[in-house]
């Protein structure tokens, strides 16, 4: 169904795979590996790119070469099962740094680019997303004009990893699992959310401010149609309130729609066609 509307990514990052954030240090058992590879076997078979997202942020050392080498190696053995993209999320978490990282690092987002960019490097260049502490504009610090954090994250970031945002918030979210899907990437994943992080309308003059902030064309990771923060809701509405002559200005658009699959055609398919509305005809 993915392929057929025009999504074509997955990205891995479900909150009851414990490894994937509680535990982010262990690795697959070979049951556990098995699995995995099926996903991602079966992901590029129908022409879907599969992102494997991990969450160190809640304790991960930054200073701590045995903690980097961990995180290393846990990814290295994913990208072992055939994995060719990957994604480090750092959204929900204390953005204060513990002692010891503070006397290597100046700040949250100067520990999160540097782990970043190695890991990238480690894993050979692959397609790369990075998840902010900052992904909406009522996180930014005191505004995501003036934000040493955004700022510093378009600095040091590697300029090829692409940088997730949701927008402009309205709604608080109370952390059950939904699923993602995205056009241009097409993303199944689980979310423990923040509050007010639903935009209702996208501007195209707010997301020209933020890639010039980041350096770099912005992925947005909608939650218009999400349910988590009240599943006894669906939202069966179409993909509104983001003109199309934002797509020129984006690296990707990613929705998270209702927790409950089958009520999601609807946010799918308008997805897919307001994506393809801006592609050339042939």
């Amino acid at each position: 169904r993915m392929s057929v509307m025009g999504l074509n990514t997955y990205l891995y990052a479900p909150k009851d795979d414990y490894k994937h954030r509680l535990f982010w240090r262990e690795k697959y058992s070979d049951d556990e590996s098995a699995l995995l590879r099926t996903l991602i076997e079966e992901a590029e078979a129908h022409n879907v790119l599969f992102v494997y997202a991990i969450s160190p942020g809640l304790d991960i050392s930054f200073a701590s070469e045995a903690e980097v080498t961990l995180l290393k190696n846990k990814l290295l053995q994913v990208q072992g099962l055939g994995c060719k993209a990957f994604a480090l999320l750092f959204d929900d978490i204390d953005p204060v740094l513990c002692a010891s990282d503070s006397e290597k690092f100046q700040s949250s987002a100067n520990a999160q680019a540097s782990i970043t960019n190695i890991i990238y490097d480690v894993l050979d260049n692959p397609r790369f997303l990075f998840c902010p502490t900052e992904y909406c504009s009522n996180m930014a610090i005191p505004d995501v004009g003036c934000s040493p954090y955004l700022k510093t994250i378009g600095e040091k970031l590697n300029p090829n990893i692409s940088i997730m945002w949701t927008g402009n918030m309205t709604i608080a979210s109370s952390g059950l699992n939904r699923k993602t899907k995205v056009s241009n990437y097409l993303i199944t994943r689980s979310y423990s959310g923040g509050p007010k992080v639903v935009s209702h309308v996208i501007s195209l003059e707010s997301i020209k401010i933020l890639n010039k902030i980041l350096k770099r064309k912005v992925v947005i990771w909608d939650n218009i149609h999400a349910n988590d923060y009240d599943p006894k809701r669906v939202f069966l509405g179409p993909f509104k309130g983001r003109s199309t002559h934002l797509i020129p200005h984006l690296g990707g658009v990613m929705t998270n729609p209702n927790c409950e699959f089958e009520a999601n055609y609807i946010a799918m398919h308008s997805l897919a066609t307001w994506w393809k509305s801006r592609q050339p005809c042939t």
